[in-house]
């Protein structure tokens, strides 16, 4: 059971934060809000997860995973609730401040019970990836749930629906046997000192880059592919297509890479993605554009789940939640500047041209993958 609900909360965080994105046009009508709102409320959201897994890392390692994947998913179905039945925009705000605590908790749980509880435990790497395989399936098929959904029951009972669908793992949550946690007790001090580690360090600005062409891409694909003349239509199967690409990759990945090799691999795959958007860069066909979306999927899936894997590898089990919480926040920070400024430098250009932005960030990424396999 314990593997089921690692795996039911990485889904649970995919639906968490893509949540947003897939009600973000029935929630502004029903709010009366325009898009510089509906970015506010994203923005808040994005913002609580950095503080949130910053929190959640030393809870977990402190309190042990039980309580704290419960508390999350209390927390996150609560706040999809109030925000569904919200009537004013600051209600909504507040909501989406608490659920991004909520969905930190139980990223957090997931992502460290993981490579304990999958791969027979023996592969951080290969559990790391799997698990992302079903974040990767909730960030996907929520969307498509919505679009279902919303004419037949409404806004406000489409995201009650969702509520309930994040609320449905606490089941397993509390009947579930955990694994002991290798600690005589939390020491902050230790966990503070992680932040002196080169490997942590790396880790981080490793993701800082990954996280940010993820939601650079996730963010710009529709906008880049109707730029090239393709219909909306065609620009959001497409969008599809890329998230697809990236749970495919996830899934061979989680078949094949082992830890000891998943740094290099991330290197081999960064050098495609370099590849792939510069043919974005360079594509003056749909067609070509197309292409370049879909290599840059199957490139970037493995990424945040090889880093993460071989950053616990490398430490205590006893702060891996803290570790995780540490990467994944500088992670956040790189979704949060390097998507609005390739949306920034493109006035008066094309979101084509600005993709030079994630060329430089994936060139980066290369050279700190490199850094962090020397380390």
């Amino acid at each position: 059971m314990i593997q089921a609900l690692t795996l039911l909360g990485a889904f649970g965080v995919g639906i968490v934060l893509s949540f947003l994105g897939a009600v973000k046009l029935p929630l502004a009508k029903k709010l009366n809000i325009d898009d510089a709102k509906v970015g506010g409320l994203i923005s808040a959201l994005m913002f609580s997860c950095v503080v949130g897994v910053l929190i959640a890392g030393p809870l977990v390692d402190s309190f042990g995973h039980k309580p704290i994947i419960i508390m999350g998913f209390i927390l996150s179905s609560l706040c999809i609730f109030v925000i569904a039945n919200a009537n004013t925009y600051s209600l909504a705000a507040v909501a989406c401040l608490f659920l991004g605590l909520g969905g930190m908790c139980v990223s957090t749980v997931s992502s460290v019970l993981a490579p304990i509880v999958l791969c027979g435990g023996e592969n951080a790497a290969a559990a790391q990836n799997l698990n992302n395989v079903f974040f990767g399936l909730g960030a996907f098929l929520i969307p498509m749930l919505v679009v279902v959904l919303a004419r037949q029951l409404g806004s406000r009972g489409t995201i009650s629906l969702v509520a309930l669908l994040v609320l449905a793992p606490l089941i397993p949550a509390l009947a579930a046997t955990y694994p002991e946690l290798n600690s005589s007790g939390f020491d902050f001090t230790r966990s503070l000192g992680l932040l002196t580690k080169p490997v942590i360090l790396l880790a981080g600005l490793v993701l800082f880059c990954y996280v940010a062409l993820e939601a650079s891409m996730a963010g710009w694909i529709t906008t880049y592919l109707t730029g090239l003349g393709a219909s909306e239509n065609k620009a959001g199967s497409v969008l599809s297509l890329f998230w697809v690409s990236i749970i495919v990759s996830r899934l061979i990945a989680s078949f094949t890479v082992e830890t000891d090799i998943a740094i290099q691999v991330t290197i081999g795959l960064t050098v495609l993605s370099i590849v792939g958007i510069s043919l974005m860069i360079a594509a003056k066909s749909v067609s070509l554009g197309i292409l370049a979306v879909i290599l840059i999927g199957l490139s970037f899936g493995p990424n945040f789940p090889n880093v993460v894997g071989v950053t616990f590898s490398r430490i205590d089990q006893e702060l891996w939640g803290s570790a995780f919480g540490i990467i994944f926040a500088i992670g956040l920070l790189g979704a949060s500047i390097i998507p609005a400024a390739i949306g920034i430098y493109s006035k008066g250009k094309t979101i084509q041209k600005s993709m030079r932005i994630a060329l430089v960030t994936a060139v980066a990424l290369l050279v700190l993958a490199v850094g962090l396999w020397q380390v």
